[in-house]
């Protein structure tokens, strides 16, 4: 049995409208009509297990078998086509997420947040074959009972299964319209999260429609208008899940912060902090018991879940909601990869309004073995490290000061004496590379940015230099760009950056100290970087 449908989003969409029979079902979904029917009446199709919920209490999920859950993923991807996307709608939605659902409510002065009470069991067969025999779908009823039969279990969606959060999502379509109609003629932002639901305006507090303060309880309650909506589409609120916030306290859209940018609580920083902390002091196998012993609440099948893997998955996240990108996000991968040497982490490419923080984690300072001679280099995207022709010897180590002191080995493998660039390579994590720009079209006037590390000293971090492109120049054949930033011993090799943190070319000319020079030959300039293209293997 083929584990997901070959055919793409249109085909799927006009085959689904064209379904009848429950064997035009098992066709769609590529299986045999008679296996099809044994999976829907075998007996002992689902296992269950109960997980602990994040409020409390304890959530029962029932899991298909294999080849169930194969036909429920193929039917997950038809109804993906048939369904869409809608604007509201950012859980189990394509490219949608957590992050995306937050960034809706960025910046917002208050902020309502509800949860929908036993969200998948309230959606219950009868209403599964309805959303499929009623418009816009109208399939007849054999075709329509054949769909609900693949989505339910004990006559509801059950949570576990890959059709029910799909399902769900149809199932609120009604809703969800009328839940954004009322947001806009409210002046406030909606959205939904599965059963999580957000609403958020930027005035000093939330209509009345929306939300309203009950003196007799003491407690915010939603409004009128909205606890309608949701009653008669056959849901209910959550009273215990139901909250208001304002600005000054912590505003959270589905665990992500959106008070003035997309953060993660400091609760997790802490832990992540914690947990690396241990692994360092203790060593892995004590972090993992104590991991075990004391923070691993969830019951798995399987076994405990790997500390390495947990750990790795909290920092990810957070790279996730505040940017890959982001300085935060880069210090505690490098911890990381500090600790596990066999990780695989590919480089994070620098953005156009990365933080200088970030730009200098490419940057890596390059030194001689007898330590006399020192220079900049940087990583490149699918290139290594590039620097200038002068500065390679024959034995050289490269470092990143102040962010790791592990000194490696330098490989060439390319060199052009002529246009003065070099590339290298270096074993080991590379934490953030840059990418390439046109350098064609650079010109006079251009802003640029100069990274690197001019006349170090033990303790000294990698030197930022801003400054504009003053003069174009021709050097023995070579073009180059002169700059207003002086480039002294040490900072040869290091990137310059245009206005969008794009490498247009590498530092290889000026000498001198407070950027004065005594002519012409001493002015400041670099080698366009599409020169690059000319470098040839090393023999």
């Amino acid at each position: 049995m083929s584990i997901r449908l070959a055919a793409d989003d249109d085909a799927l969409r006009a085959a689904f409208t064209n379904l009848n029979t429950p064997d035009d079902v098992a066709q769609l979904l590529e299986v045999p009509p008679r296996t099809l029917r044994y999976f829907l009446f075998k007996a002992h199709n689902y296992k269950s297990f109960m997980i602990m919920k994040k409020s409390g209490g304890m959530r029962t999920i029932f899991a298909p078998n294999t080849s169930l859950k194969i036909i429920q993923r193929k039917l997950g991807q038809v109804l993906q086509a048939v369904y869409g996307s809608r604007a509201p709608v950012h859980g189990f939605a394509r490219n949608r997420s957590i992050r995306s659902n937050a960034k809706r409510h960025l910046g917002c002065t208050v902020l309502l947040n509800f949860d929908l009470s036993d969200f998948f069991p309230t959606i219950h067969f009868g209403r599964v074959k309805g959303l499929f025999s009623s418009k816009p779908y109208s399939l007849p009823d054999p075709a329509a009972i054949t769909l609900a039969q693949i989505c339910c279990y004990q006559r509801v969606l059950p949570a576990g299964a890959p059709t029910s959060p799909i399902v769900s999502n149809m199932v609120c379509a009604r809703m969800d319209a009328q839940l954004k109609e009322l947001s806009r003629k409210q002046g406030c932002i909606f959205t939904r999260y599965a059963d999580d639901i957000s609403f958020s305006c930027k005035r000093e507090k939330l209509p009345p429609a929306i939300a309203e303060f009950s003196e007799g309880s003491g407690r915010w309650c939603v409004g009128d208008q909205l606890t309608r909506i949701i009653d008669d589409n056959g849901f209910k609120i959550n009273p215990a899940k139901t909250r208001v916030r304002s600005k000054g306290s912590r505003l959270e859209v589905t665990g992500v912060t959106v008070n003035r940018e997309l953060n993660v609580s400091r609760k997790l920083i802490r832990q992540i902090r914690a947990m690396l902390h241990a692994w360092k002091k203790f060593g892995l196998d004590a972090a993992q018991t104590q991991f075990d012993l004391k923070h691993d609440h969830k019951q798995r099948a399987a076994s405990p879940a790997d500390f390495r893997k947990v750990v790795r998955g909290k920092i990810d996240f957070v790279g996730f909601i505040r940017g890959r990108d982001d300085a935060l996000f880069l210090k505690l991968l490098s911890r990381y990869a500090a600790y596990d040497p066999t990780a695989k982490i590919r480089p994070v490419t620098a953005s156009a309004d990365a933080a200088d923080p970030v730009l200098a984690q490419a940057i890596w300072l390059l030194e001689s073995e007898d330590g006399f001679s020192q220079g900049t280099a940087f990583a490149v995207e699918g290139m290594g490290l590039l620097t200038a022709a002068h500065m390679v010897e024959k034995k050289m180590f490269a470092h990143r000061p102040t962010f790791d002191y592990k000194k490696r080995p330098v490989t060439v493998l390319a060199v052009d004496e002529h246009i003065d660039i070099a590339s290298i390579q270096i074993d080991g994590y590379v934490p953030v590379q840059l990418s390439l720009e046109n350098s064609n079209t650079s010109q006079q006037g251009d802003a640029i940015t100069l990274l690197g590390y001019p006349d170090y000293h033990v303790g000294d971090s990698v030197h930022i230099d801003r400054g504009v492109i003053i003069q174009n120049r021709t050097y023995s054949g070579v073009p180059h760009f002169v700059i207003n930033c002086s480039i002294i011993k040490g900072n040869s090799g290091g990137p310059v950056l245009n206005a969008i943190n794009k490498v247009i070319g590498i530092a290889v000319k000026g000498q001198g100290t407070k950027g004065k020079f005594s002519d012409q030959d001493q002015m400041s300039s670099f080698v366009p970087i599409h020169l690059v293209q000319g470098l040839k293997p090393k023999t």
